[in-house]
């Protein structure tokens, strides 16, 4: 059992950002030692009810442990509320966990996902950080709902329960929430036709720089790193990343095929990133979604020792 925890702090640095005053510091952690040997199939990319998953953190581990994973991590959407939960559960399975969190931000105009691992979970720049964040998700799905209402495809009594403290609602619930009142026959209807980038009710996203996201996390002793950047991401984005201290990228992902895979080791090797992966998976039905512990990556030495360290 992989166990990660602050034990000292030192400031050494401090700069105001936009929306926070960030505190950047350096940790010393203890950690009892990764057995790399036993170490073969990671999947750290998934998503629990605290985001948008269908999945308890709980059962989600439960499922991990049947897909025969042994390293994981939660990624649940700007939140880490499902931590403590999950990495309670995987030290009862015997499961190998740390914490993570996907965070979106714009980089050079474009949206990207970040994918946070490692870091103090109660350091107070991330809980600031996600706070912030998830206001500006519950801002977003309610001005969703109100442009859905206006155009008439939402009755006017059409609610969103409040989001639970240190959740946010998303695109997902939106979509579930026009399934439940028959606006729409899928999920997929829904987005198409009212949840994504061009059609008349969608609401863009506010978001932080690239820059901003890499600090916080960092600021909390973690490593980040970019996730499934497939074909959408601009190359010149992807070294503006690199550029602003970006630590790794998922190079293994099911948006990714053999070629792209491939593509992403090799720019990994060239910056000297590290190297993750996961399943991203959500346990949505109709989706045509793997299982966990069917999309998985053996972490190399220079990843777990980056796990252990920060």
């Amino acid at each position: 059992m992989a166990v990660w925890r602050r034990n000292e702090e030192k400031t050494v640095g401090f700069r105001r950002g936009a929306e926070y005053d960030l505190v950047v510091t350096e940790f010393q952690q203890q950690a009892p030692p990764l057995s790399m040997s036993s170490l073969k199939k990671a999947d750290l990319h998934m998503h629990s009810t605290a985001s948008d998953g269908r999945l308890a953190p709980d059962a989600l581990v439960a499922e991990a442990v049947r897909g025969g994973l042994d390293l994981v991590s939660l990624t649940d959407h700007d939140t880490i509320l499902g931590w403590h939960a999950f990495e309670q559960a995987a030290r009862v399975a015997g499961l190998a966990c740390v914490p993570g969190v996907e965070i979106s931000a714009r980089q050079a105009g474009v949206e990207v996902h970040l994918l946070g691992y490692g870091f103090e979970p109660e350091h107070p720049v991330l809980s600031g950080f996600l706070t912030l964040q998830q206001e500006r998700r519950n801002e977003r799905a309610h001005e969703f709902l109100r442009l859905l209402k206006l155009a008439g495809i939402l009755p006017q009594d059409a609610a969103l329960e409040q989001a639970p403290a240190g959740t946010s609602w998303a695109r997902p619930h939106i979509a579930r929430l026009l399934m439940d009142h028959g606006s729409v026959g899928s999920m997929d209807q829904a987005f198409e036709q009212y949840l994504v980038s061009g059609t008349e009710t969608f609401v863009p996203k506010p978001l932080p720089s690239g820059k901003e996201a890499i600090d916080v996390i960092h600021a909390a002793g973690g490593i980040i790193g970019l996730a499934h950047p497939g074909h959408h991401v601009p190359h010149q984005v992807v070294l503006g990343l690199i550029e602003a201290g970006l630590d790794a990228i998922e190079t293994v992902h099911p948006s990714h095929d053999r070629m792209l895979t491939g593509y992403y080791v090799s720019l990994a090797e060239r910056f000297g990133l590290l190297m993750t992966g996961g399943s991203d998976y959500h346990a949505r039905k109709g989706h045509r979604e793997q299982q966990l512990g069917e999309r998985w990556f053996t972490p190399k030495p220079a990843l777990l020792d980056a796990l252990r360290t920060h």
